[in-house]
This record gives C-alpha cells, structure tokens and sequence, in this order.
C-alpha cells in the first residue's frame, strides 16, 4: 500500500501515481473515494475493472481464498493491496484486515468450499 504525500490539493502515492481528491468518479455503487475490500476475487478481474475506470486501486483490498491469479500485474500497478488465502469466515482476525475501515465490502461471489479438488465454475459448485 503505497503511502500519501499532500501536495496543493493532489495525493501522491509512492508508486508515482497522481491521483487528483477533487475528481471522485464513481461506478454504480462504488466511489474512487471509498476504501473497498474485494473479498473472493477469484481471477481479479472485478478489481481490475475497477482500478481501470477509477485509475488508481489505492483504495481498493483485494483478496482470494487460492494463490496467485491473473490481473495481478495490474492490480499492483494500480497500486492495490492484494492478499491471498483469505477465508471470509475468519478474515476479521486477519492482520491487515482487522486493523484497516472501509466503506465498501464486495463479496462478488464466494468459492463454494466443497470439494476443493473440482473446478470452481462446474455448475454442481455453484448449485
């Protein structure tokens, strides 16, 4: 996570990034401005799309229950704080995650738990 430096009314991020505070966008439900944690990312490809249109992930946690997935390199780009092996049910004593309010919690859809061994898109997990 990349640490702020105030300067005239901009927020420099230590990855070089500049993100203007006066030009909040917002995508549907979610705000530029809002800290959000993306919670069973599976192939990142939400937050991807969010960092995309917002410019910035600076303010955006995303998380996965497996290893390392696609869209990472942008993500991290974005400036995105990523955490992987995060299970929902005992996230709230996860280090970074107990310490750390945010506006938005985005559960877009959990990976079924049952069978790990099986594909998480066969349509008896998702069932």
């Amino acid at each position: 996570m990349g640490r702020r430096r105030r300067r005239s009314g901009r927020v420099q991020l230590e990855s070089k990034v500049l993100v203007d505070e006066k030009a909040e966008k917002w995508i549907k439900h979610y705000s530029s401005s809002h800290n959000i944690l993306l919670v069973g990312e599976g192939d990142f490809s939400f937050a991807a799309s969010l960092a995309e249109a917002f410019g910035s992930a600076s303010n955006m946690v995303a998380t996965s229950l497996d290893s390392k997935v696609a869209n990472l390199k942008k993500l991290e780009d974005y400036g995105c704080t990523i955490v992987h092996e995060v299970d929902a049910n005992t996230m709230s004593q996860h280090p970074l995650l107990k310490v750390k309010a945010f506006d938005r919690i985005v559960f877009n859809f959990p990976h079924a738990g049952l069978n790990y061994f099986m594909c998480e898109h066969s349509m008896v997990q998702i069932e």
